[in-house]
C-alpha cells in the first residue's frame, strides 16, 4: 500500500511538474487582470441591484452612523489577559535552546595561496577528526579548499582530505582517520576566515588539547605578500585558532551553527554593520536591517540573528487575536484565530530561522488588518480624516512589506480590489440615497470629499510613502563606497532577473499545488553526527496537518458560504488568501513550501469562519470544535522535537514520516 502511494503521487507530481510556467511579468498581469473581473463582476452586480430595485437599504441604515463611529470591538481586560497569557504560554518553546549566545568570534585567515599552519599534537594520536568553525567573508573568499596533511612514519605529509569553506558561523569537519603527531592544513587560496580549529582523539568528544600551533612556511616567509585584513579590522593571528577550545561543539548542532538560508541572511547583516557590500542581494535589504539588530544588541552569534525573527513571531500572535476579534466580534473565534497560528508548525518553524519571510509575513498581516478597518467601516459616516487613518497605516506596512521582500507587492493588488470594491458599495449607498430622494449632510460634496480626496490620499499612502521607504531602504548600500544612487537601480535589475530567470533544481522544491498536502517538507537541519549513537536532531519545515490538510478545502467553502450568507467581512481574509497564493501558481521559478506561509494566516481566519458557522450548529457540533483544537495542540506537542531540532531517538523520528516525501533524519 505505501508503495502504490509513494508510486501514484510520484506521477501526479511528474506531470504537474511538465507545465511551463510563465515568469514574473505575466504573472503580475494576470493577477491584475483577475482583479479587474473580480471588480467588474462585483460592479455589475451591484449597479443591476440598484436599476432593479433589488438594492434594498432603509433610510436609517444610509444615515445612521453611531454604529460606525463605534470601534468594532472594545477591547476588554479579559481580551489582554487572554493575549498576554498566550504570548507568555508561547515564548517559553519559541525562545527554548533559540541558539548559543557563544561562539568562536577570533579567528585567522591565510594571507596567500598554501600560507597554512602547522598543528602539534604533542604525543602520537589517534584521530577521528578534525573540525573547523567557518568565520566571517566577503564572497570574493567563498570556496577555498583547506587540504588537512598528516605527518606519517617517514616524515612525510600527507594528504587527507580537503574541507570547503563555503558556509557562515558553522562548523565543518572531516571524517577520515589517521594516526600522526602533526597536523598541516593548507588552503588553496587566500583570505578564507576560519574563527577556531579543533582535533578530536577516537573515542573522545572532547577536543584534544593542541602543544602548538605555528605558520607551515614560518621558515621562509614572503615579505611581499599583503597580510589580509578582516572586514572588522581585527588582526588576524594564529593563536586565535585554538583560544576558545570551550565553545568546540563536537556534535555540530543547530544552536551553535547556521543552517538552510542563514548562511545568507546574518551574513549579508553582518555586511550591512561593516559597511560593506551585501552579500545577499536577491531580495530588498530591510529583512536583513532585523536581523542584524538582534546581533547589534546580543552579538554576533545565532542566538542573535534569530531573536528579532522570533520575536515578530511572537508578536502575531496577538494581533491574530486582534484580527479575529474584529472580524468575528467574539472573544472565542479570537482565541482560535491566535490559536491555530501559535500551534501551527510553520509559524514555529519559519520565525526561529534566520530568514527574511517572518517580518514579510507580519507586515502582510498588518497590511490586510489596516485594510479591513476601511472596508468594514462606511467613510462617508465616520468623516474623511477618520476614514483616512487606517489607508495611511495599510500603505505603511506595504512600504516595509515591500521593502523585505517583494511579495507583499502581491498583497499590494488585493488590497487595490478590497478598495475599489469598497469604493463601489459606497457609491452603491450615494445612489440609492439619490433614488429614495432622502436629503442629510452626510452626502454633502460626496464626490468630492470622499472620491477625490480620498484617491489623491492613497497616491500618496500606497504610492508615494512605499517608494519613499523602499528608496530608503537602500541607504547602507548605497553609501558603500563607489556605489551611489545607481547601486539602487542595479539592484532592481539584479532582483528582477534573478527571479525571473532563476533555473535551478533543489531536492527539496516543490510546486504550489503541493504545499496544502505537504508532499515535501523541507528539512532544514540535521546532525550526522548523532547517527551512529541511534540518536538525530532535525528541524523540519511544514505544517499542522490538521490545519494545513483543511486549509484548501476551507477556503473554497468559506467562498460558498460566504457568497450565500452574505457575509460581506470575510471579503477581506479570501483576498488575501488568494492573491498571497494564486501568483505562485503562474511563477517558472524554483519554489518551496514555505512560500505558502503568507497564505497561511488568511486561510487559518477562512477556518475559524467556518468553526464559527459550525459552532452554531448547537452543542455537540461545539464540542467537535473543542476536541479539534486540543488535537491541534497535542499534534504540536508531538511533532515539536523535529521543529525545535531537540535531539531524540532516531525510532522516534522514523515514526513521524508518514509519508515517502517526508524526510526527518539521517
Amino acid at each position: 500500500m505505501k508503495d502504490f502511494f509513494s508510486d501514484f503521487l510520484k506521477k501526479i507530481f511528474d506531470i504537474l511538474s511538465k507545465f511551463e510556467m510563465p515568469g514574473f511579468a505575466t504573472m503580475m498581469i494576470s493577477i491584475t487582470c483577475i482583479s479587474l473581473l473580480i471588480i467588474g463582476f462585483w460592479g455589475f452586480i451591484r449597479i443591476r441591484d440598484i436599476k432593479n430595485g433589488t438594492l434594498i437599504i432603509s433610510e436609517s441604515e444610509l444615515l445612521d452612523t453611531e454604529a460606525e463611529t463605534k470601534p468594532l470591538y472594545k477591547l476588554s481586560k479579559k481580551d489582554i489577559i487572554i493575549m498576554v497569557s498566550m504570548v507568555i504560554f508561547y515564548s517559553i518553546p519559541a525562545i527554548y535552546n533559540l541558539g548559543s549566545l557563544s561562539v568562536p568570534e577570533t579567528g585567522w585567515a591565510p594571507s596567500a595561496k598554501d600560507d597554512g599552519f602547522v598543528i602539534d599534537l604533542g604525543k602520537k594520536t589517534e584521530v577521528s577528526k578534525v573540525m573547523i568553525y567557518q568565520g566571517y567573508n566577503h564572497e570574493k573568499y567563498d570556496n577555498v579548499k583547506f587540504d588537512i596533511m598528516y605527518l606519517n612514519e617517514n616524515n612525510t605529509y600527507v594528504s587527507s582530505e580537503a574541507i570547503d569553506k563555503t558556509g557562515f558561523y558553522s562548523w565543518k569537519a572531516s571524517t577520515k582517520e589517521f594516526t600522526t603527531t602533526k597536523i598541516k592544513i593548507v588552503p588553496n587560496a587566500p583570505g578564507a576566515a576560519i574563527n577556531e580549529i579543533a582535533v578530536f582523539e577516537k573515542g573522545s568528544t572532547q577536543p584534544l588539547r593542541i602543544k602548538s600551533i605555528v605558520s607551515a612556511n614560518e621558515n621562509s616567509p614572503d615579505i611581499n605578500v599583503p597580510k589580509i585584513e578582516s572586514p572588522d579590522h581585527k588582526p588576524y593571528k594564529l593563536e586565535y585558532l585554538i583560544d576558545e577550545q570551550d565553545k568546540v561543539d563536537y556534535y555540530t548542532l543547530y544552536d551553535t551553527n547556521t543552517y538552510f538560508d542563514e548562511v545568507f541572511y546574518p551574513r549579508t547583516a553582518l555586511d550591512f554593520i561593516y559597511k560593506i557590500i551585501p552579500f545577499e542581494r536577491t531580495h530588498p535589504p530591510l529583512g536583513k536591517y532585523f536581523v542584524m539588530l538582534g546581533m547589534l544588541v546580543f552579538g554576533v552569534n545565532p542566538f542573535g540573528w534569530r531573536i528579532v525573527g522570533t520575536l515578530f513571531g511572537i508578536a502575531m500572535i496577538p494581533i491574530m487575536y486582534l484580527f479575529g476579534l474584529k472580524i468575528f466580534q467574539k472573544r472565542f473565534f479570537a482565541f482560535c484565530t491566535a490559536f491555530l497560528m501559535m500551534f501551527d508548525f510553520m509559524h514555529f518553524v519559519q520565525t526561529r530561522i534566520s530568514t527574511i519571510d517572518v517580518y514579510v509575513t507580519f507586515f502582510v498581516i498588518l497590511m490586510y488588518y489596516y485594510m479591513y478597518n476601511y472596508f468594514i467601516k462606511k467613510p462617508y459616516k465616520v468623516g474623511l480624516k477618520k476614514s483616512l487613518i487606517p489607508l495611511f497605516l495599510c500603505g505603511l506596512m506595504l512600504g516595509i512589506g515591500a521593502a523585505t521582500k517583494w511579495i507583499a507587492i502581491y498583497g499590494s493588488v488585493g488590497l487595490m480590489l478590497i478598495f475599489l470594491i469598497t469604493k463601489l458599495d459606497e457609491i452603491a449607498c450615494y445612489t440609492a440615497y439619490r433614488k429614495y430622494g432622502l436629503s442629510s449632510r452626510l452626502f454633502s460634496q460626496f464626490w468630492n470629499r470622499y472620491f477625490i480626496k480620498t484617491s489623491l490620499a492613497c497616491v500618496v499612502f500606497f504610492i508615494i510613502i512605499p517608494c519613499i521607504i523602499y528608496f530608503a531602504s537602500y541607504t547602507s548600500i548605497m553609501l558603500v563606497p563607489g556605489n551611489g544612487v545607481k547601486e539602487f537601480f542595479n539592484n532592481q535589475a539584479h532582483m528582477y532577473n534573478f527571479h525571473n530567470e532563476l533555473d535551478i533544481k533543489h531536492s527539496y522544491s516543490s510546486p504550489w499545488w503541493s504545499w496544502p498536502i505537504m508532499a515535501k517538507p523541507i528539512w532544514y537541519y540535521g546532525s550526522k553526527a548523532l547517527a551512529a549513537e541511534g540518536l538525530t536532531s532535525s528541524i523540519i519545515c511544514m505544517g499542522n496537518p490538521l490545519i494545513w490538510w483543511l486549509s484548501i478545502p476551507a477556503l473554497i467553502t468559506g467562498i460558498i458560504l460566504a457568497v450565500r450568507r452574505k457575509d460581506r467581512y470575510m471579503l477581506v481574509p479570501i483576498i488575501g488568501a488568494l492573491f498571497q497564493y494564486i501568483p505562485w501558481m503562474v511563477v517558472r521559478r524554483m519554489a518551496f513550501i514555505y512560500h505558502y506561509f503568507s497564505v497561511l494566516p488568511f486561510l487559518i481566519i477562512i477556518l475559524v469562519y467556518l468553526m464559527k458557522v459550525f459552532y452554531e450548529y448547537g452543542k455537540a457540533a461545539r464540542w467537535v470544535i473543542y476536541i479539534y483544537l486540543i488535537l491541534t495542540a497535542l499534534l504540536f506537542v508531538m511533532f515539536y522535537p523535529i521543529l525545535s531540532g531537540m535531539i531524540i531517538p532516531r525510532w522516534y523520528a522514523s515514526f513521524l514520516q508518514w509519508f515517502p516525501g517526508w524526510s526527518f533524519r539521517y
